[in-house]
């Protein structure tokens, strides 16, 4: 393994070290093309030979010299070419990209071929794309320092030519140390000299593939830093367009070929420490940093100690991607076997014990499952036994403490084993007749070491047991971090992590199985014809079952269906309803309108009840924990229950226990949905008496509904939460309902992180108790915008097919100043958008010519044609759209749609026009940081006079006066380069000599002086130049 990773080095670094020369190259590759592709139309260049500059440095992947020969992309793409053409290219390297240009323009080159396409000349034309490589960011896991990519200490290593392909913006945003190649700047990761190498991955993966580097691994996040892109450059015309026309007819799968052969895959990992946690989790990780954990020092591929006395294994590799996510230490305590790890985690010695099967009654202390795996019974002989009854009186040896045991009939009494290399010794040495093991550990050992004689003679059972790491029950804050660390683990990364383990391993390594006997495999293909044959009978057993199992899920499918449907189509006209409502309460509030809206909400909440229980069962239920007074939420519930009881019925109380905290961290939607079911329940079930809402707060928040209703018989209890339940006693006092109230209630409390009970018996009403964990919150408690920011600059466009909802829409957005255009199909706002495009667009998913999403795509690629930034806001009642990937300049609205919920999309559609300001300030110091603080003093002075003139005129009603106020604004704007303001000074002065003034433009006005001053203040004059 060592000598031929030090063979690559070397061959690497002969590459890089290549000296290069003028003479003509020739590109070579051994990606051949179908041999059966037709031969197109290649004229006039079929045959001829062309001229190619390269760049003369060479770079892995895409151009590496030996000789008078270029290998790489630009070689593989070049030699494809040849065959699909018969065209001949010949190749002349240049020192840099200037030289290369001026061959192209003597003539001497007919392109050239680069994936540097900055600041071409007008009269060179670009080909269309022949390899893109996307630029990534990577991490060294032996680098312990806790710093964010994004972090001002990040200490970032990057090639010169990438750097060079990096967008303003973003090199802007951060601080690089570059160095000439990107052998360098990953030399400069591995010895822990940077924190994050920025490369493309074509670039990275070959050479960390070469190095044989494996703790460098990606971050998943996109950077949003581009791409790099080989293409060619020329100056005819035809030449490109016929590059173009050929590129097209390559195969789809050479274009795979490239890139496995120069960019394999490397690990995908979340930044390190980038798990979103709550105070008391970030309280328990900050006092608990090293985690112990129990784990096998002879289990394959699960977990193993190399010849290095290293940790290795898919178990070790998902530590490691969890120590990514949550910065915790992982140290390991090596066991023999299960019992000894059990052992270890009930004395509290470990925390963790890394892999165990979950059999059902350990599943509580378990995390999400990982992996699955069979468990399998192994045997010497030549005839294995075909069932646990032939191996009724033989000796069967199994692990201790492993799953194995519980798998083994009552009739047989195992032979227990205190580690696994005593176990297969044992077999082999024929002191047992069979053992029982997981399929894939037996797998790697036999590869590993040479057991051709043991074979599998049937499997234990017929279940796939699922594995994931268990926790001692003392540490609950430590399961739920790895469970959110977990989900946080990319899909990909996890399955590539298992595809790796999965096999064992090849020869060559230092795990090498050997050949396989030829009796061995007719002997294997023998025992599996016979499990075929077993497996036959139960086949059909099963078959019968399984037609009737398919018919159901087809009905459930179509109920769901039709479920989604109905709520879709009665929650539109609610839509209207509910914002006609907000409107008319914005303009005249009153209690009569805040109790017709609040009722109007607990209508919806009934359909939402469907709603949830879809989001439920697709797993895209969600939770928005925000800052909520619970003395206020208490007092609400006497408010709004008060007017709806009835006047013959139950008394209403809401009481606090205890003195309830001043802010607590929760969501309050659905707080107040558990109590609606809840109370809503109690008032049906309730004729006369008290129905009581009590909340105490201890360590937890205790939340009680109690009433003194009809109660509920013992043996219906049990059933309470299951969904579309309707106790039979509720039918006989007349009261009827979806039967999803009490199971969505006990969802929600589960999912908020609490436990939910009921007891109640007949004739002495029922109480209801959730308890949910107690989490203050320092933040301020934000109350609803009495007016809302007005945005008169933005375009903006409602699509949708129903009249009222554009109707309410378009009224909601006046509130913010925004005079919306509405369409009714998706043709009108293309036709309206392809002649002046808008800023911010709202598409209805549910319409017709097109559907919302095909209207989606559509604006998409209009959008990387045209360049211009739009945001584009999806609108639908279908929670299945909350799984969809949607791109940075998109969003995803659930109707009803709130006054709340669109001021953020509007504040993020608008442009901020001072974000110009730091290189407005150095341009005027002439690039001199050392006049920057004069300028800034000066522009803070004159805007704070004009500023207070202009609004003195304004009280005043001195027109002229502020005619000219506006007019020294106007100047100070234009000379910082923000035209946008310029204009809207402009106006002003418009409106001034016309002596009608619009408020709105000029509260905009100052606003925006405002923030301008409190910038120039913040800069200071010991800090303004550092800044830029």
């Amino acid at each position: 393994m060592e000598s031929a990773a030090v063979r690559k080095l070397f061959l690497l670094v002969l590459l890089l070290l290549s000296l290069p020369a003028r003479a003509d190259l020739l590109p070579a590759s051994s990606v051949m093309l179908p041999a059966m592709m037709p031969a197109p139309h290649a004229e006039p260049w079929s045959g001829a030979t062309l001229r190619v500059a390269v760049p003369a440095q060479n770079s892995a992947p895409w151009a590496m010299r030996i000789g008078d020969r270029i290998w790489g992309i630009d070689a593989d793409y070049l030699s494809a070419l040849s065959q699909l053409t018969g065209t001949r290219f010949t190749l002349q390297s240049y020192a840099d990209r200037a030289q290369q240009l001026a061959a192209l323009q003597r003539g001497d080159v007919d392109f050239v071929l680069s994936t540097e396409h900055a600041a071409s000349p007008p009269e060179v034309l670009l080909s269309d794309s022949w390899y893109s490589s996307p630029i990534r960011i990577y991490r060294n896991r032996d680098n312990q320092r806790a710093v964010m990519f994004n972090s001002d200490t990040a200490q970032l290593t990057i090639a010169d030519a990438t750097l060079a392909q990096l967008p303003t913006a973003f090199v802007q945003q951060h601080r690089w140390h570059s160095l000439p190649g990107d052998l360098q700047a990953l030399y400069a990761l591995l010895n822990q000299q940077s924190d994050y190498l920025i490369a493309d991955d074509a670039s990275a993966g070959f050479l960390l593939d070469q190095l044989q580097q494996g703790q460098i691994y990606q971050i998943a996040a996109d950077p949003g830093a581009g791409e790099l892109t080989l293409r060619a450059l020329a100056k005819d015309a035809a030449l490109i367009h016929w590059l173009n026309g050929q590129l097209r007819l390559l195969p789809a799968e050479f274009s795979n070929r490239v890139q496995q052969r120069w960019s394999p895959p490397l690990l995908r990992y979340q930044d390190t420490q980038t798990l979103m946690l709550s105070t008391s989790e970030k309280q328990w990780l900050t006092q608990h940093r090293e985690i112990p954990y129990a784990v096998e020092a002879d289990n394959a591929p699960w977990s193993y100690r190399d010849s290095s006395g290293n940790a290795r294994g898919f178990g070790i590799d998902l530590l490691n991607a969890l120590s990514q996510s949550t910065g915790l230490h992982f140290t390991p305590r090596w066991v023999n076997n299960a019992q000894q790890a059990a052992t270890l985690l009930q004395q509290q010695q470990v925390m963790l014990n890394l892999l165990q099967p979950l059999f059902g009654d350990d599943a509580s202390s378990n995390t999400l499952p990982v992996w699955r795996a069979i468990w399998g019974i192994y045997t010497l002989s030549t005839h294995p036994p075909m069932s646990w009854q032939s191996l009724q009186g033989q000796r069967v040896g199994v692990l201790r403490g492993d799953l194995a045991q519980r798998l083994l009939p009552s009739s047989i009494t195992p032979q227990l084993f205190d580690d696994r290399a005593q176990l297969w010794q044992a077999l082999n040495n024929g002191q047992i007749d069979a053992l029982v093991d997981n399929v894939l550990s037996a797998r790697w050992r036999m590869a590993s070491h040479a057991d051709n004689r043991i074979h599998l003679a049937f499997a234990a059972s017929d279940i796939a047991w699922p594995l994931a790491p268990q926790v001692s029950v003392a540490q609950p804050e430590l399961r739920a971090l790895l469970d959110h660390a977990l989900q946080q683990i990319p899909s990909d990364t996890l399955s590539q992590m298992r595809l790796s383990w999965s096999q064992p391993p090849q020869p060559g390594t230092t795990m090498a199985m050997r050949n396989i006997p030829l009796m061995i495999l007719i002997a294997a293909g023998i025992t599996i014809l016979l499990l075929l044959a077993l497996l036959l009978r139960r086949y059909w057993q099963q078959r019968r079952d399984r037609l009737q199992r398919e018919q159901a899920e087809r009905a459930n499918a179509a109920k769901s269906q039709f479920l989604a449907t109905a709520s879709h189509e009665l929650r539109t006209p609610m839509q209207a309803i509910l914002g006609l409502l907000e409107l008319e309460q914005q303009q005249h509030p009153s209690e009569r309108l805040t109790l017709m809206h609040s009722s109007a909400r607990s209508l919806m909440a009934l359909l939402n009840d469907l709603q949830d229980h879809a989001r439920i069962e697709s797993q895209s239920f969600r939770l928005a924990p925000r800052p909520l007074n619970l003395a206020h939420w208490l007092h609400q519930q006497q408010q709004f229950y008060h007017p709806l009881m009835r006047d013959a019925g139950p008394n209403l109380v809401a009481d606090a226990l205890t003195p309830l905290p001043t802010c607590v961290l929760l969501d309050g939607d659905r707080l107040q949905q558990v109590a609606n079911n809840l109370v809503a329940n109690a008032l049906k079930f309730t004729r006369e008496g008290e129905v009581r809402i009590t909340l105490a707060v201890d360590q937890h928040i205790q939340l009680t509904v109690a009433d003194s209703g009809s109660g509920i018989p013992f043996s219906e209890q049990a059933q309470l939460f299951e969904p579309w339940y309707q106790a039979p006693s509720g039918k006989s006092h007349a009261v009827q309902g979806s039967g999803l109230g009490l199971f969505i209630c006990r969802e929600i409390v589960q999912r908020m992180g609490g436990s939910l009970a009921l007891t109640s018996a007949p004739g002495h009403g029922t109480t209801v108790s959730v308890q949910l964990p107690l989490v203050l919150s320092d933040e301020p408690l934000t109350e609803r915008a009495e007016s809302w920011p007005h945005y008169p600059q933005l375009r903006v466009a409602i699509v949708d097919d129903h009249p009222t909802n554009l109707l309410v829409m378009q009224q909601q957005l006046a509130n913010f100043g925004v005079q919306a255009e509405v369409f009714e199909d998706g043709c009108r706002l293309l036709q309206a958008d392809a002649r002046m495009p808008f800023d911010l667009l709202f598409i209805d998913q549910m319409m017709p010519r097109p559907d919302g999403l095909t209207l989606l795509r559509i604006l998409r690629r209009r959008q990387r044609q045209r360049g211009k930034t739009m945001l584009r806001v999806l609108c639908s009642a279908d929670v299945q759209l909350l799984k969809m990937a949607l791109r940075n300049d998109e969003a995803l609205l659930l109707k009803p749609i709130e006054l709340d919920h669109l001021a953020p999309l509007l504040a993020r559609a608008v442009k901020d026009p001072l974000e110009v300001l730091p290189n407005s300030l150095l341009t005027l110091a002439q690039n001199n940081p050392a006049f920057i603080p004069r300028i800034g003093q000066t522009l803070q002075r004159t805007l704070q006079q004009d500023r207070d003139a202009l609004l003195k005129a304004h009280h005043t009603q001195n027109w002229a006066e502020l005619e000219h106020a506006a007019h020294r604004m106007k100047g100070s704007w234009l000379m910082l380069g923000i035209d946008e303001v310029a204009e809207q000074c402009q106006q002003l002065i418009a409106q001034a000599r016309q002596q009608q003034l619009n408020v709105d433009d000029l509260n905009l006005l100052i606003s925006l002086t405002n923030r301008l001053l409190k910038q120039l203040e913040n800069y200071g004059t010991h800090s303004l130049a550092q800044r830029i």
